[in-house]
C-alpha cells in the first residue's frame, strides 16, 4: 500500500493487542495492516485503537507545533535536522512550494481515521462482548470524537478547507477521492459532535500512577472537550459559546491556576494542577522524544529577538530563566528542570517532555478575547480582569482596560505570547485576529509576522499577505496529484503551471 492519496496515509486500523492496564495506555502501537472483520470482537480492541490515534497525535507532535509557530513570531530558526524543520524555513519566509513537506497531512488523517474507526465499529462490539456495556462504549467515543475534531481543527487553521472523512479506511476500494469541504462547516459539525457527546465523557480518569497522571491529562476528559470546544467557537467568532466553555472548565473545580514560583511545573514534571490535555511521553515506557536536540543540542528553535522585548518586566516570572536562558537564547521551557536558567535536563534520562495542547491560562485568555470581541467598556473592564488574573500570578503590574478595542487585542495578544511562548499557540493567535469580522485587524497580523522579517524582506512579505489565501498552507502536489476533486488553494494555483 504504497499510494499516496490522503486515504492511503489514513492508517488501516490494524494492532497486536495487548491492552490489559491504564499504565500502558498511550504504548499500545498498531504493528500490522489486516482487514477491520478480523477484529471489533472485544472491549480490549476498541480501546487499542483508541490508543493508535493517542499514539499518532504523539507522532504528529513537531508537525502541530511548527503549524502553530513557523509563521508565528515568538521563535526563530538556527539551523535544521530533518526536512520538516527546513520546510518551516521556507514557510516562515513565505517562500512555499507544492512539495513542501509541511504542507504534508498524511499524519494528522492517521488519527482521523482511528477516531472514526472506533466510532464507526465501536457499537457493534457491545453486541459481541459482555464486558462491554453501553456506558464504557460512550465514554470511549467521545475520546474518539475529541481527537478527530482537534485533528480537524488543525488542519482547518493551516489549510482552510479540506477533504472531511467521517469514514474507517479499510482497503483499496475505498472511495475517497472527494473534494474539500467548507472549512466552516467542518468545524461545525465537529462542535455538533463534541457538544452530543459530552456528556458521557469521564470527569477524570483513575491513574494507573497517581505521581503521574498521565491517563487524565492525556486522555480527552470533559475538560479537554470544553477546552477544544471553546477553541473552536473563538475560531468561528461565536464569542459567547466561548465564554460559556471557558467558564465550565474555569468552575470545574479540577484545574486551576498555580502559583508564581510553580509556574515552571508546568513544564518540568509537567502535569500540573493548570494542565488540561498534553501529548504524553514517558521514559519508563520508550516514549522519548527529540526535544533536547531540538532545542539544546542543535538549537533549531530559539526564542526570537521580538518575543525577548515582550518579556521587558524583569520581575516576570515566565521570561529569563523560565521561558528562555539568556546568556544562549534557548527555549527553556524544553530543556530546563528548573527555573534557573542552570538545572538542564539529561538527555538520558529527562528526554520525555510533554507537549501541552491546553491548560487553564490559556482558557481565561480566551475568555478574554471574548469579551474584547463583544465589544462593550464592561466587556472591556471584565477581559482586563481576565489577562490581569495571569498577569498578576506571573508578578508583574496590572493592565488597565481601554475603549480600543484594537489595542485591547493588542493587549491580549501580547499576554497570550508571553504565556504561551512556543506552545504553538503563536501563529494561530494572529491569524484568527487578522480574519475576524472580514479582515477587520488584518494589518495587526501584518505587523505581527513583520516583527521577525528583515528588513530587506518586509515589502515583499507585505504584498504577499495581502492575499489571505497566502495565510494558509497549500495542498501538497501529491495530494492534487492522485485526487482531481481537490482545487489547489488559488494563491498557489501558479506555482503548479
Amino acid at each position: 500500500m504504497k499510494r499516496s492519496k490522503i486515504y492511503i496515509y489514513i492508517l488501516v486500523f490494524a494492532l497486536t493487542f495487548g491492552f490489559t492496564s491504564c499504565d500502558n495506555y498511550l504504548d499500545v502501537i498498531p504493528e500490522n495492516e489486516q482487514n477491520s472483520s478480523s477484529y471489533w470482537e472485544t472491549k480490549e480492541e476498541v480501546q487499542a485503537v483508541l490508543a493508535a490515534g493517542y499514539v499518532s497525535l504523539r507522532s504528529a507532535q513537531e508537525r502541530l507545533f511548527l503549524w502553530g509557530e513557523a509563521r508565528g513570531n515568538g521563535i526563530t530558526f538556527l539551523g535544521y535536522s530533518n526536512d520538516l524543520q527546513y520546510s518551516a524555513q521556507r514557510v516562515r519566509s513565505l517562500d512555499i512550494l507544492l512539495n513542501n513537506n509541511l504542507a504534508e497531512w498524511g499524519d494528522i488523517y492517521k488519527i482521523i481515521n482511528m477516531a472514526n474507526s472506533v466510532i464507526k465499529y465501536a457499537p457493534d462490539v457491545v453486541n459481541r462482548d459482555e464486558s462491554f456495556n453501553v456506558n464504557v462504549m460512550n465514554s470511549l467515543l467521545t475520546e474518539a470524537y475529541f481527537l478527530r475534531a482537534l485533528s480537524y481543527f488543525y488542519l482547518v487553521r493551516t489549510f482552510g478547507d479540506v477533504p472531511y472523512v467521517v469514514e474507517p479506511y479499510v482497503d483499496d476500494e475505498a472511495p475517497y477521492i472527494i473534494a474539500a469541504s467548507d472549512a466552516n462547516e467542518i468545524l461545525n459539525s465537529s462542535l455538533k459532535d463534541l457538544s452530543a457527546n459530552l456528556e458521557a465523557a469521564k470527569v477524570f480518569f483513575p491513574e494507573a500512577d497517581f505521581s503521574n497522571p498521565m491517563n487524565t491529562k492525556g486522555r480527552a476528559t470533559k475538560w479537554a472537550i470544553h477546552a477544544l470546544m471553546a477553541d473552536i467557537h473563538l475560531w468561528l467568532g461565536n464569542y459567547r459559546e466561548c465564554i460559556d466553555n471557558c467558564e465550565k472548565i474555569i468552575n470545574s473545580g479540577r484545574v486551576g491556576l498555580i502559583q508564581e514560583m510553580f509556574w515552571f511545573t508546568n513544564f518540568f514534571p509537567g502535569n500540573s494542577n493548570e494542565s488540561i490535555f498534553e501529548i504524553q511521553y514517558s521514559r519508563n515506557l520508550s516514549q522519548t522524544n527529540s526535544f533536547l536536540t531540538w532545542f539544546s543540542g542543535n538549537k533549531n528553535y530559539l526564542i526570537s529577538p521580538y518575543q525577548v522585548l515582550l518579556y521587558d518586566d524583569e520581575n516576570d516570572s515566565r521570561g529569563v530563566n523560565a521561558s528562555y536562558k539568556e546568556s544562549d537564547l534557548t527555549i527553556w521551557k524544553y530543556i530546563g528542570k528548573l527555573a534557573d536558567g542552570q538545572t538542564a535536563r539529561q538527555s538520558g534520562t529527562d528526554n520525555d517532555q510533554n507537549f501541552i495542547i491546553y491548560r487553564l491560562a490559556d482558557i481565561y485568555l480566551m475568555a478574554a478575547e471574548s469579551y474584547i470581541m463583544l465589544g462593550t467598556e464592561e466587556d472591556f473592564t471584565t477581559a482586563a480582569e481576565y489577562i490581569n488574573l495571569i498577569r498578576l500570578r506571573s508578578g508583574i503590574a496590572e493592565i488597565s482596560s481601554v475603549s480600543d478595542q484594537e489595542l485591547m487585542l493588542k493587549m491580549l495578544l501580547e499576554e497570550r505570547q508571553r504565556e504561551l511562548f512556543a506552545e504553538g499557540k503563536s501563529w494561530f493567535d494572529i491569524m484568527r485576529i487578522g480574519i475576524r469580522d472580514n479582515q477587520k485587524y488584518r494589518e495587526l497580523l501584518t505587523q505581527q509576522v513583520l516583527e521577525v522579517t528583515g528588513a530587506n524582506n518586509q515589502a515583499i512579505i507585505r504584498s504577499k499577505l495581502e492575499d489571505v489565501y497566502s495565510w494558509y498552507l497549500p495542498y501538497h502536489e501529491r495530494e492534487t496529484s492522485v485526487n482531481p476533486l481537490l482545487k489547489q488553494n488559488p494563491y498557489y494555483e501558479k506555482l503548479g503551471k
